[in-house]
């Protein structure tokens, strides 16, 4: 039997009356708050490390000291205090590092050095001493490279350069940089006048 027209008002009525009552409860619940991120904490932390790495030939190749390191187990990386680095060469002086602070990743090949970083190498039979300044600079031992897109000083001898916008150096027996931004430079003469310059191009080169 069909429904007369009270019988289907009635039940339009109350469709209607579901639906109003479930848009309410919808439009007055609260959204839920947003996840909280979960604070990073390192899963050990140990104090005074000396850790050195030998090559294939069971010769020193590098070796990293820290006054604190934090270890994280979601990544494997770690944050250091006090951060030393030493890169053995083949033939001469090792390369020293150090800074503030620093990072190094799980497999120990990137080495990122932060605030008052410096990177030296005493004077070798054919060269005067190298000192290298920034605010930060990311080292990769293994590959004797390191970089930064901070300003950079760069000293040799009497010789020095700086460059705005960072610069890349190769630390192999004939070191190389690259360097970014306005670049400053003296260099002496052989006949033992200097020149003071300055350049704006946006890269250069020094062997």
């Amino acid at each position: 039997m069909m429904p007369g027209r009270r019988e289907l008002a009635l039940a339009v009525l109350l469709a209607l009356v579901g639906a109003g009552a479930w848009w309410l409860q919808r439009a007055s619940t609260p959204p839920a708050p947003p996840p909280v991120a979960k604070e990073r904490r390192p899963d050990y932390i140990v104090d005074r490390v000396d850790a050195l790495v030998m090559d294939e030939r069971g010769r020193p190749d590098r070796r990293l000291i820290a006054s604190e390191v934090r270890h994280y187990a979601d990544d494997g990386s770690a944050e250091l205090t006090e951060p030393r680095l030493i890169v053995y060469a083949d033939d001469g002086p090792p390369w020293r590092a150090r800074a503030d602070t620093g990072w190094v990743n799980a497999a120990g090949d990137e080495i990122l050095l932060e605030e008052n970083v410096r990177i030296e190498r005493a004077a070798t039979a054919t060269g005067p001493p190298l000192l290298l300044r920034s605010s930060e600079m990311l080292i990769l031992p293994e590959t004797d490279y390191a970089e930064t897109a901070r300003f950079a000083e760069l000293d040799s001898g009497e010789d020095w350069l700086t460059a705005q916008q960072g610069m890349r150096v190769w630390f192999g027996d004939a070191m190389r940089a690259k360097l970014f931004g306005r670049v400053r430079a003296r260099e002496r003469f052989v006949d033992g006048a200097a020149s003071a310059a300055s350049a704006a191009e946006p890269a250069g080169a020094a062997p």
